[in-house]
Protein backbone atom coordinates (compact mmCIF):
# COMPACT_ATOMS: atom_id res chain seq x y z
CA UNK A 1 0.00 0.00 0.00
CA UNK A 2 2.64 2.03 0.53
CA UNK A 3 3.80 2.17 -3.02
CA UNK A 4 0.35 3.87 -4.01
CA UNK A 5 0.14 6.37 -1.50
CA UNK A 6 1.80 8.53 -4.76
CA UNK A 7 -1.13 8.49 -6.66
CA UNK A 8 -3.90 10.04 -4.31
CA UNK A 9 -1.07 12.51 -3.57
CA UNK A 10 -0.55 13.34 -7.54
CA UNK A 11 -3.86 13.37 -7.83
CA UNK A 12 -4.38 16.13 -5.85
CA UNK A 13 -1.02 18.02 -7.25
CA UNK A 14 -3.36 17.19 -10.77
CA UNK A 15 -6.61 18.77 -9.40
CA UNK A 16 -4.87 22.32 -8.76
CA UNK A 17 -4.84 22.12 -12.73
CA UNK A 18 -8.42 21.47 -13.13
CA UNK A 19 -11.03 24.33 -12.34
CA UNK A 20 -11.74 24.99 -8.95
CA UNK A 21 -14.49 27.65 -8.72
CA UNK A 22 -16.62 29.63 -10.38
CA UNK A 23 -19.14 32.39 -9.65
CA UNK A 24 -22.35 32.72 -10.97
CA UNK A 25 -25.04 35.72 -11.10
CA UNK A 26 -28.50 34.91 -12.52
CA UNK A 27 -27.00 31.78 -14.21
CA UNK A 28 -24.16 34.23 -16.05
CA UNK A 29 -20.48 32.66 -15.48
CA UNK A 30 -18.88 35.63 -14.04
CA UNK A 31 -15.51 34.29 -13.06
CA UNK A 32 -14.17 30.92 -13.69
CA UNK A 33 -10.41 29.55 -11.77
CA UNK A 34 -7.91 27.13 -11.35
CA UNK A 35 -6.23 25.31 -8.13
CA UNK A 36 -3.42 27.24 -9.41
CA UNK A 37 -5.30 30.28 -10.57
CA UNK A 38 -6.57 30.97 -7.08
CA UNK A 39 -3.18 30.27 -5.46
CA UNK A 40 -1.19 32.86 -7.71
CA UNK A 41 -4.08 35.32 -8.49
CA UNK A 42 -5.05 34.45 -12.12
CA UNK A 43 -8.82 34.24 -12.92
CA UNK A 44 -11.08 34.01 -16.23
CA UNK A 45 -12.93 36.88 -15.73
CA UNK A 46 -16.55 36.57 -18.31
CA UNK A 47 -13.84 34.70 -20.76
CA UNK A 48 -10.76 37.13 -20.16
CA UNK A 49 -7.68 36.18 -18.46
CA UNK A 50 -7.14 38.81 -15.26
CA UNK A 51 -3.73 38.68 -13.23
CA UNK A 52 -3.50 40.93 -10.16
CA UNK A 53 -0.98 43.20 -10.81
CA UNK A 54 0.36 43.03 -7.08
CA UNK A 55 1.18 40.52 -4.99
CA UNK A 56 -1.66 41.14 -2.65
CA UNK A 57 -3.76 38.36 -4.51
CA UNK A 58 -1.50 35.46 -4.03
CA UNK A 59 -2.82 33.38 -2.04
CA UNK A 60 -0.34 32.03 0.52
CA UNK A 61 -2.50 29.27 2.07
CA UNK A 62 -3.26 27.47 -1.15
CA UNK A 63 0.60 28.08 -2.37
CA UNK A 64 1.50 26.27 0.88
CA UNK A 65 -0.92 23.34 0.21
CA UNK A 66 0.90 23.16 -3.06
CA UNK A 67 3.95 22.70 -0.84
CA UNK A 68 2.59 20.19 1.38
CA UNK A 69 1.75 18.09 -1.08
CA UNK A 70 4.89 18.65 -3.25
CA UNK A 71 6.49 17.62 -0.03
CA UNK A 72 4.72 14.73 0.76
CA UNK A 73 5.49 13.32 -3.00
CA UNK A 74 9.44 13.53 -2.48
CA UNK A 75 9.30 12.09 1.42
CA UNK A 76 6.91 9.39 -0.72
CA UNK A 77 9.67 8.63 -3.09
CA UNK A 78 13.02 9.45 -0.82
CA UNK A 79 12.21 8.01 2.34
CA UNK A 80 10.94 4.85 3.33
CA UNK A 81 8.08 3.49 5.33
CA UNK A 82 9.49 5.53 8.17
CA UNK A 83 8.03 8.37 6.69
CA UNK A 84 4.48 7.30 7.18
CA UNK A 85 3.86 10.07 9.98
CA UNK A 86 5.45 13.03 7.66
CA UNK A 87 3.18 12.42 4.77
CA UNK A 88 0.35 11.45 7.05
CA UNK A 89 1.17 15.20 8.35
CA UNK A 90 1.28 16.37 4.93
CA UNK A 91 -2.21 15.22 3.51
CA UNK A 92 -3.89 17.04 6.81
CA UNK A 93 -1.99 20.09 6.50
CA UNK A 94 -2.75 20.47 2.81
CA UNK A 95 -6.08 19.96 3.80
CA UNK A 96 -6.36 22.38 6.76
CA UNK A 97 -4.83 24.88 4.41
CA UNK A 98 -6.99 24.13 1.27
CA UNK A 99 -10.06 25.09 3.37
CA UNK A 100 -8.34 28.12 5.26
CA UNK A 101 -6.95 29.22 1.93
CA UNK A 102 -10.34 29.20 0.17
CA UNK A 103 -12.77 30.31 3.15
CA UNK A 104 -12.53 33.94 1.48
CA UNK A 105 -13.80 33.36 -1.62
CA UNK A 106 -17.15 31.99 0.25
CA UNK A 107 -20.07 33.87 -0.44
CA UNK A 108 -20.48 34.25 3.42
CA UNK A 109 -16.57 36.19 3.42
CA UNK A 110 -17.50 38.40 0.65
CA UNK A 111 -20.27 39.52 2.17
CA UNK A 112 -18.46 40.33 5.34
CA UNK A 113 -15.78 42.04 3.43
CA UNK A 114 -18.75 43.91 1.66
CA UNK A 115 -19.78 44.83 5.18
CA UNK A 116 -16.89 45.53 6.72
CA UNK A 117 -15.37 48.32 3.76
CA UNK A 118 -19.24 49.83 4.20
CA UNK A 119 -19.81 49.06 0.51
CA UNK A 120 -22.68 47.08 0.97
CA UNK A 121 -25.87 49.70 -0.24
CA UNK A 122 -29.21 47.86 -0.70
CA UNK A 123 -28.62 47.72 -4.66
CA UNK A 124 -25.38 46.14 -3.52
CA UNK A 125 -26.97 43.91 -0.98
CA UNK A 126 -29.51 42.60 -3.76
CA UNK A 127 -26.62 41.91 -6.22
CA UNK A 128 -25.27 39.95 -3.77
CA UNK A 129 -27.86 37.90 -3.13
CA UNK A 130 -27.77 36.39 -6.37
CA UNK A 131 -24.41 35.60 -6.65
CA UNK A 132 -23.54 31.85 -6.33
CA UNK A 133 -20.15 30.60 -5.74
CA UNK A 134 -19.41 26.64 -7.04
CA UNK A 135 -16.67 24.47 -6.36
CA UNK A 136 -15.70 22.19 -9.10
CA UNK A 137 -14.33 18.93 -9.68
CA UNK A 138 -11.05 20.61 -8.97
CA UNK A 139 -11.27 21.31 -5.42
CA UNK A 140 -13.33 17.95 -4.55
CA UNK A 141 -11.02 15.83 -6.35
CA UNK A 142 -7.98 17.76 -4.47
CA UNK A 143 -9.68 17.22 -0.95
CA UNK A 144 -10.47 13.39 -1.38
CA UNK A 145 -7.46 12.39 -2.90
CA UNK A 146 -5.48 14.01 -0.22
CA UNK A 147 -8.26 12.23 2.34
CA UNK A 148 -6.89 9.24 0.71
CA UNK A 149 -3.41 9.72 0.96
CA UNK A 150 -3.98 10.21 4.71
CA UNK A 151 -5.84 6.92 5.49
CA UNK A 152 -3.43 5.08 3.47
CA UNK A 153 -0.26 6.52 5.57
CA UNK A 154 -2.77 6.19 8.41
CA UNK A 155 -2.57 2.26 7.85
CA UNK A 156 0.88 1.76 6.79
CA UNK A 157 2.14 4.09 10.04
CA UNK A 158 -0.63 1.56 12.40
CA UNK A 159 0.90 -1.76 11.02
CA UNK A 160 -2.30 -2.73 9.30
CA UNK A 161 -2.08 -2.15 5.94
CA UNK A 162 -1.84 -6.12 5.00
CA UNK A 163 -5.37 -6.50 6.32
CA UNK A 164 -6.42 -3.45 4.65
CA UNK A 165 -5.03 -4.76 1.56
CA UNK A 166 -6.37 -8.23 1.74
CA UNK A 167 -9.52 -7.28 2.32
CA UNK A 168 -9.42 -4.57 -0.60
CA UNK A 169 -8.31 -7.10 -2.92
CA UNK A 170 -11.28 -9.25 -1.29
CA UNK A 171 -13.59 -6.97 -1.96
CA UNK A 172 -11.81 -6.29 -5.76
CA UNK A 173 -12.19 -9.98 -6.89
CA UNK A 174 -16.02 -10.04 -5.61
CA UNK A 175 -17.14 -7.14 -7.56
CA UNK A 176 -14.98 -8.63 -10.34
CA UNK A 177 -16.93 -12.14 -10.12
CA UNK A 178 -20.64 -10.21 -9.75
CA UNK A 179 -19.94 -8.11 -12.85
CA UNK A 180 -19.02 -11.13 -14.82
CA UNK A 181 -21.75 -12.90 -13.57
CA UNK A 182 -24.33 -9.74 -14.17
CA UNK A 183 -22.84 -9.70 -18.29
CA UNK A 184 -23.19 -13.66 -17.81
CA UNK A 185 -27.04 -13.39 -17.43
CA UNK A 186 -27.61 -10.60 -19.61
CA UNK A 187 -25.55 -12.50 -22.24
CA UNK A 188 -28.12 -13.64 -25.55
CA UNK A 189 -28.29 -16.70 -25.23
CA UNK A 190 -27.80 -19.06 -28.53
Amino acid sequence: MWKWIRVPKGIALLGFLLPWMTVNCSGQKLVEASGFGLAFGRVTAMGQAAKASDGASLNIWLILALLAIVGGLVLLFLKGREAAKLVLGTSVAAIALIFVGTYRYGKDAILADAAKDGRNSGMDEAALAMIQVHWEIGYWLALLALIAAAAMAWLVMSGKEAGAEAKLRSLAGDATAAAKDKTDDEAPKA
